[in-house]
């Protein structure tokens, strides 16, 4: 009985080694080109740049990053042969979002999402010079809050749509050209609304520009830890539609190469290289790299498209 459970055990054991000596072997063919679908200066091409030595040091391949700006880039990417070799920067809650008012040559879950170097904290702020003085306010409102966006549709005017769902309020969108616009269009009133990052905000709290309204996280953010988080006003099921500064690859990666190219990422960040770079550009460390990585963004597409009449309408 012993020989037989002996043999019994050593056959599964052939059986299973095999892939995992592949997950742990495989290296890329050639050089790896790493594209960036927005534009140099970028964080998303900071992080890139960044992350492409420490990620050739642990392949054993070079690893070039290159900037094709819009649907450009990531069609690039969708279209690239699934064998490791093209990897690509991408926010896929944003993707999704413009999948849903604008059809795309590309599905956005359809990428290989192998996860992300940060989800970034949104901080949502009321122009000094807007007729709405807190969320009390906004909430029933039979007049529009305007809310700023940028790039045809950005994350926080997902988030905004989704506020105004949520507290049943009209929404009028803002287009500007990009976040420095949108900081001056609710430093001029031209908005009433506007989310970004919290560090373009802060010199602007301190000179009354701009009140504080939410910080789009399910709890308090650090860097502003008075303004209530989405748990404190009962919304933290909201939480999954942020800003995701993540990695893909091309539909139906081998699970050998997904899985190896994770491991290395999760090397990236463990680095004291990466750490250095988080710390001097004061970037969140709530990075995730998993193989089950695709399936966390569920949620987030869940949310989008209760909104979808409301994004549609919108843009």
């Amino acid at each position: 009985m012993n020989r037989r459970l002996f043999g019994l055990l050593a056959a599964a054991a052939a059986i299973a080694l095999p892939g995992i000596a592949l997950a742990q072997s495989w290296t890329p063919s050639r050089p790896i080109e790493y594209i960036v679908p927005y534009t140099a200066g970028s964080l998303a091409d900071r992080n890139a740049r960044a992350a492409a030595p420490l990620l050739s040091r642990e392949l054993g391949v070079p690893v070039a990053v290159q900037n094709i700006p819009g649907a450009t880039g990531f069609n690039r990417i969708f279209r690239a042969a699934p064998d490791g070799t093209t990897i690509g920067a991408g926010d896929p809650v944003a993707q999704m979002g413009l999948q849903i008012v604008q059809p795309q040559p590309f599905d956005a879950l359809g990428f290989t999402w192998l996860g992300h170097y940060s989800a970034g904290t949104q901080v949502m702020v009321l122009s000094a010079k807007s007729r709405f003085q807190s969320l009390d306010q906004m909430r029933n409102s039979r007049q529009p809050v305007r809310c700023g966006t940028f790039g045809g549709i950005s994350t926080g005017a997902m988030q905004c749509a989704m506020l105004g769902r949520a507290l049943n309020f009209p929404v009028a969108f803002v287009s500007v050209q990009g976040p420095p616009e949108l900081v001056l269009a609710a430093v001029r009133g031209d908005v009433d609304v506007a989310s970004l990052g919290p560090s373009l905000w802060l010199d602007h709290f301190r000179q009354n520009n701009v009140r504080g309204l939410l910080s789009w996280a399910a709890g308090r953010d650090e860097r502003v830890p008075d303004l209530p988080a989405l748990r404190d006003v009962n919304l933290a099921n909201l939480a999954p539609v942020t800003v995701l500064r993540a990695v893909s690859a091309p539909p139906n990666l081998p699970a050998a190469i997904r899985d190896r190219l994770v491991d290395a990422l999760n090397k990236v960040v463990a680095s004291p290289e990466w750490n250095q770079f988080v710390t001097q550009a004061r970037l969140e460390r709530n990075w995730r790299f998993a193989a089950d990585y695709a399936d966390s963004l569920r949620e987030a597409q869940r949310l989008l498209r209760e909104n979808e009449a409301t994004l549609k309408s919108a843009f």
